[in-house]
Parts: C-alpha cells; sequence; structure tokens
C-alpha cells in the first residue's frame, strides 16, 4: 500500500513507513524523485547535442568536400584516357595475348594509376575542409592540365583572361 503526502504539514504519520508492505511518500521524497528525473533528462539532452554537434560538423564535412570532387573525377578521368591510350599503343607490338594476359595487364595498369591519384586525391580531401582550398584544386588542375567546367583547360582559361585584357 503507498500513501502519498503531499499536505503541509504532514497529514501521515511517518512512523506508517515502518509497517510491512506500506510505504509513504511525501513532498519531499516526490521533489527529490522530480530533481533525479530532471538531472537524467539533461544528461540525456546533452548527449543529444553531442550527437547532433557531431553530425553537423560530418555534415559540414562533406559539403565542403563536394568542391573537389569534379576535380577528383576530372583527375581520374584524365588518366584513365591516358592508361587505355598506353595501352592501345602498344598492343600491336605485344601480339595475341590470352584474356588471362588481358585480365594481368589491366590489373598492373590499373592498379599504378590508383597509386599515382592517392596523394593527389588525399590531398584534396584534406584541403577541402581548408579556407583556400580552391588554391589546392587550380593548382591540381593546372599539373595535371585538367578540363574546368566549361570544357577548357586551366592554362587555356588563364590566358584567355590574359588575351581579354
Amino acid at each position: 500500500m503507498f500513501f502519498i503526502d503531499i499536505a503541509v504539514p504532514r497529514d501521515v504519520d511517518a512512523d506508517v513507513n515502518k509497517v510491512d508492505g506500506v510505504f509513504v511518500y511525501d513532498i519531499d521524497d516526490l521533489q527529490q524523485a522530480v530533481a533525479a528525473h530532471v538531472a537524467d533528462r539533461k544528461k540525456e539532452a546533452e548527449r543529444a547535442e553531442a550527437i547532433i554537434a557531431t553530425e553537423v560538423e560530418r555534415f559540414q564535412s562533406r559539403v565542403q568536400s563536394l568542391d573537389v570532387v569534379p576535380t577528383i573525377v576530372s583527375l581520374q578521368d584524365h588518366l584513365e584516357t591516358i592508361r587505355q591510350a598506353e595501352i592501345d599503343r602498344v598492343r600491336g607490338r605485344l601480339g595475341a595475348l590470352d584474356p588471362e594476359q588481358e585480365l594481368a595487364i589491366d590489373a598492373l595498369t590499373k592498379g599504378i594509376i590508383n597509386k599515382i591519384m592517392h596523394t593527389p586525391i588525399t590531398t584534396l580531401k584534406v584541403a577541402a575542409r581548408d579556407p583556400e582550398a580552391t588554391t589546392v584544386i587550380d593548382l591540381v588542375r593546372r599539373l595535371f592540365n585538367l578540363q574546368d567546367r566549361k570544357g577548357q583547360t586551366k592554362a587555356t582559361a588563364v590566358g584567355d583572361q590574359g588575351a581579354k585584357r
């Protein structure tokens, strides 16, 4: 049996609590329970805010990295074009290749390209977090003579601007 005594002064004697199976809760007990629940809710709210802050950071980092995606794709396309052209160029000298040899050459050249691309791509992704990301992006585009969004190489676009002056 439970007695909840919220009267001030108390209506139920505290000694009733000594009887087996009888529990008396007064206003102080209720206030302690409420305080404990408020503290638990506050702690959970702080955890939720930390989760939100972490996810916001991840989202902002992802949005910033989107600026480098066209450059990374362009770099991959550029190097893949070079790889294919080199395979086509030496194919005549290699003679007839069986499918296993074709796969070995393909795997070998793709592995080389992936190793070459690793550092520039990593550098671009790290640079995306910096305010000077466009400088690194432009540098990589110039180093590899990559096309910009208008289909011009960076060197051509810069030369065209100089010609207009």
